[in-house]
């Protein structure tokens, strides 16, 4: 073995052998943290965003996003687009009380907090933050929903629109009249 062979990878040696196991698992953890960095930072993730990023062949990169969408790790966002399946433990109930004296007692579960009224008042402003971005959240989902009904519905209109002028111009219509479905 060459001292240039021996800084390469065991699955780099030969270019027709198959990668180890080894190989695998580094490149699914390289793409996976990829993945979480794409998403904590708010930018699409994509077969291609993941390739270039990670150098790997695109082939690579949709064998493990489809094992990951197998596991419901992943899930097909539409466009191509990708988003990560949150899991979080179960929700826990959760009760706010005011008292006469302007303290607020908070339970999650089986924990329980007594906040002075400042304290309540700096952990709304706190979850204020997460309010607005959930509705704005909610504000942008249904925006792209309505624009595939709109992208849907002005395809298949133009579909309309290509037969109506292929029908009319089969039959003995005057130019001017097919110049209107222009």
């Amino acid at each position: 073995m060459t001292q240039q062979q021996s800084h390469l990878s065991p699955g780099a040696l030969l270019a027709n052998e198959e990668p180890t196991k080894r190989d695998r698992f580094a490149n699914g953890h390289l793409i996976w943290q990829t993945i979480l960095e794409l998403r904590n930072t708010e930018r699409r993730i994509n077969r291609r965003a993941l390739a270039d990023l990670t150098g790997l062949k695109p082939g690579v990169v949709d064998d493990h996003v489809e094992r990951w969408i197998e596991k419901d790790q992943l899930r097909r966002a539409g466009n191509g687009e990708l988003e990560v399946v949150e899991h979080f433990p179960a929700t826990r109930p959760i009760s706010t009380t005011d008292l006469p004296d302007g303290m607020v007692k908070l339970e999650v579960g089986s924990e329980y907090l007594e906040l002075t009224p400042a304290e309540a008042r700096t952990i709304a402003r706190k979850f204020y933050g997460h309010m607005h971005e959930l509705a704005q959240a909610e504000s942008s989902n249904k925006a792209v929903v309505l624009c595939h009904e709109l992208a849907r519905e002005l395809k298949e209109a133009r579909r309309e629109i290509k037969a109506l002028r292929n029908n009319m111009a089969a039959t003995d219509v005057e130019p001017k009249q097919l110049a209107l479905l222009a």
